[in-house]
């Protein structure tokens, strides 16, 4: 910058000595010569175009870089903008298929998290299953037994009713001797005492009511006897000849038949509480593990009330499920296992309310029953007698 300053003085003062020589009064050339002065004004000319022309090339030059370097500089940065822009959006396009990666990944999972069959739900579809299964075929083991009741409580040919009252409790007191007899029973010479388990287990609830499943026929057999008892000890006799063709005995079958009525009610309540409990279906793997792992002797057959039973501890207190309920990979498998656990709930609630409705019938007779007692106990009045 500095010597661009010096050639601009010099060629100011060139131009300031041209100017000044155009225009001062020219002196006598009788003492100047001409020649010397024109040369010396002519070279003087010369080297001050000479700088002028170093100074324009110089300012050209400089000028020149600059506008290059800015021109260099300008398209640089607007290179390097392009390339910022450029890569600003290739990264968004990478982030944005990322995102799109995982969320159509976690989208894939959730899929196959609400489609996917967990262990436990095959299990307790077993289980489910054989408790229908049992609970049918304990419907029908109920009504075999009510089968053979009613028989004995109509005092049909070919029961102990039928030959006569005498003969009905006779065959009680042997089905009872033959079985369950006690110490005094058998200090009097009727029988010979029973096991310590069987005296007198036509008289205890717990023949009955004790186990979940009845072990073999000797337990039903022992529960039906215990029922027996419970219900109708002895059957009354039949109305037979005579004594059904008598204004008497026809007076009596009303309430000969009310009576069967109601004992065969009382019947089919107790013998439904006997069918739960009767071994009527093979219990499922999970349901015999869950019976092994409680100390159950017998696991192989089951009842309603046992396969309902198993399933509930299987859940409350084994290990397998509550791992597998904890481990389940979404919400709607733990819904799942919710709905099933209700569905085992209604089923219970549906059981209990079968025996309502028979518990409502059983009230209803013995209103029945008492309004007849009042009734009876009423002396009707007399008719008058018109007279003339």
């Amino acid at each position: 910058m500095g010597r661009l300053f010096r050639l601009r003085n010099c060629v100011a003062l060139g131009i300031a000595f041209q100017i000044g020589t155009c225009f001062a009064p020219r002196p006598a050339y009788a003492f100047f010569d001409s020649v010397a002065i024109v040369s010396a004004i002519t070279a003087l000319q010369s080297a001050m175009n000479t700088a002028v022309s170093t100074a324009k090339n110089v300012l050209n030059n400089s000028l020149g870089l600059i506008n290059t370097g800015l021109g260099d500089g300008f398209g640089q940065l607007s290179k390097l903008s392009i390339a910022s822009i450029t890569a600003d959006q290739k990264i968004a396009d990478a982030n944005n298929i990322v995102q799109a990666q995982i969320q159509r990944d976690e989208r894939n999972a959730q899929v196959r998290d609400q489609h996917a069959v967990n262990r436990q739900d095959c299990l307790n579809l077993q289980d489910g299953a054989v408790t229908v299964v049992a609970a049918r075929s304990g419907e029908q083991f109920s009504a075999a037994l009510d089968g053979g009741k009613n028989r004995r409580t109509d005092a049909r040919q070919g029961t102990p009713s039928w030959t006569g009252s005498g003969q009905a409790t006779q065959a009680a007191n042997n089905h009872h001797f033959s079985k369950y007899c006690n110490d005094a029973e058998a200090e009097a010479g009727l029988c010979s005492a029973a096991s310590d388990a069987l005296v007198n287990a036509d008289q205890h609830a717990i023949s009955l009511l004790g186990p979940s499943v009845y072990a073999d026929q000797d337990g039903i057999n022992q529960a039906n006897d215990y029922a027996q008892g419970l219900i109708e000890p002895v059957a009354p006799p039949a109305l037979r000849g005579d004594a059904i063709r008598s204004p008497q005995g026809q007076s009596l079958l009303p309430e000969r038949r009310a009576y069967g009525a109601a004992l065969s009610l009382a019947h089919f309540v107790v013998d439904d509480v006997q069918g739960w409990r009767a071994p009527t279906v093979t219990l499922s793997a999970a349901q015999r593990a869950e019976a092994t792992r409680e100390g159950r002797t017998d696991t192989e057959k089951g009842s309603e009330l046992e396969a309902l039973e198993l399933d509930i501890n299987r859940k409350l207190g084994g290990t397998d499920w509550q791992g597998d309920l904890q481990a389940m990979p979404s919400d709607k498998s733990v819904l799942i296992q919710i709905a099933l656990l209700d569905a085992q709930r209604n089923q219970i609630m549906l059981a209990q309310l079968k025996m309502q409705q028979a518990q409502a019938m059983m009230q209803a007779a013995q209103l029945s029953t008492m309004e007849r007692d009042r009734l009876a106990h009423v002396t009707p009045m007399t008719v008058p007698t018109p007279t003339n």
